[in-house]
C-alpha cells in the first residue's frame, strides 16, 4: 500500500489540489505538511491559513521570536479541530515576523486570518520571503485556499505581489516549492495551472466546468471522483504530459479523525 510519502511534491515541485467543501483536500494538505514535516526537517514550511481552519500548537514571543509558548487560548471558541503538531503562528504586523523562526527541525510558521487587510498583508511577507536569497535551504508555501487572493478574472488581489504566480514561474529554480489548495478550478489563473508539477483532484461542485478547464490543461477525464474522500493524483511527465492517474483514499489515524469537526 502506497504511504503519503510516494505522493508528496518534492522540494521545488508546484502543486494544487482542487476539492470542493469537505471533499477531503484541506486534510490531504494538513498531512502533506506533516509528511514533509518528518521526511525534510530541514524545509521552511509557510502555512497561509484564510479561513482560518488550521491550529497552530505554539506562539512565538520575546526578543527576536525567540521563545515558544502554547496558542491554544487562541482557539477556545472555535469548533473542534486538530493541532498541526511543531506549528507557531506568527504576528502578521511584526516588523520582523519571520525573525526566529524555523530553528527547530520540521517547525512550520502559520500565517493565519481571515480579514482582507491581514490577506494583502500576508502577500508583503510571502514575496520578502520568496525572493530573499537562500542558497541551501528548501522553502515550501502551503495555501490552503488560494481563491481568496483572486478575483473572479483570476487578477490578484495585489497585483504588484502576486506571489503564487511568481513561484509558479520560477519558484523551482530558488529551491521554493508550493502547495495551492482550491475548491474550483475556474478562477485559478492559466499559467498556475500550465505550470503544475502535480495536480491533486477531489470532487468539484461544478464539476463538468471546472473539468472542461482542466481538460485544455492536459489533464484528462469528464468528471471528477464521485467517491467520499476518494482523489486522483496526476503528475506531469518529462516531456509535459500529465501521468496515469494513481486513485485512491487516505486512512488517516484515528486519533486524528476523532480531533476533527462532525
Amino acid at each position: 500500500m502506497p504511504h503519503l510519502s510516494d505522493l508528496v511534491p518534492g522540494p521545488g515541485k508546484r502543486q494544487i489540489v482542487f476539492g470542493g467543501t469537505r471533499a477531503g483536500k484541506s486534510s490531504y494538505m494538513d498531512w502533506g505538511i506533516r509528511t514533509i514535516q518528518k521526511e525534510r526537517p530541514n524545509a521552511m514550511q509557510i502555512l497561509v491559513d484564510t479561513k482560518p481552519r488550521f491550529r497552530a500548537e505554539k506562539e512565538a514571543y520575546g526578543p527576536n521570536n525567540r521563545y515558544r509558548r502554547s496558542a491554544a487560548y487562541r482557539y477556545k471558541s472555535w469548533a473542534k479541530g486538530p493541532v498541526l503538531p511543531n506549528s507557531v503562528v506568527i504576528d502578521l504586523w511584526d516588523r520582523h515576523p519571520f525573525r526566529g523562526l524555523w530553528r527547530n527541525p520540521g517547525e512550520v510558521a502559520i500565517m493565519q486570518s481571515g480579514e482582507t487587510r491581514d490577506w494583502l498583508r500576508m502577500l508583503q511577507l510571502l514575496d520578502a520571503f520568496a525572493k530573499r536569497p537562500l542558497k541551501d535551504r528548501e522553502r515550501l508555501v502551503n495555501v490552503d485556499e488560494v481563491m481568496d487572493f483572486y478575483g473572479r478574472n483570476t487578477w490578484a488581489i495585489d497585483s504588484k505581489r502576486d506571489v503564487f504566480y511568481y513561484l509558479s514561474r520560477a519558484g523551482g529554480e530558488r529551491n521554493i516549492g508550493l502547495s495551492l489548495g482550491a475548491q474550483k478550478v475556474k478562477g485559478i489563473p492559466p499559467l498556475v495551472i500550465d505550470m503544475a508539477s502535480v495536480v491533486v483532484l477531489f470532487h468539484l461542485r461544478n464539476d463538468r466546468e471546472d473539468m472542461r478547464i482542466l481538460n485544455s490543461h492536459g489533464i484528462p477525464g469528464q468528471l471528477s471522483p464521485t467517491g467520499d474522500y476518494v482523489f486522483r493524483r496526476y503528475e506531469i511527465m518529462p516531456g509535459g504530459k500529465a501521468s496515469e492517474p494513481f486513485e485512491g483514499i487516505c486512512n488517516y489515524p484515528q486519533t486524528y479523525l476523532d480531533q476533527l469537526a462532525a
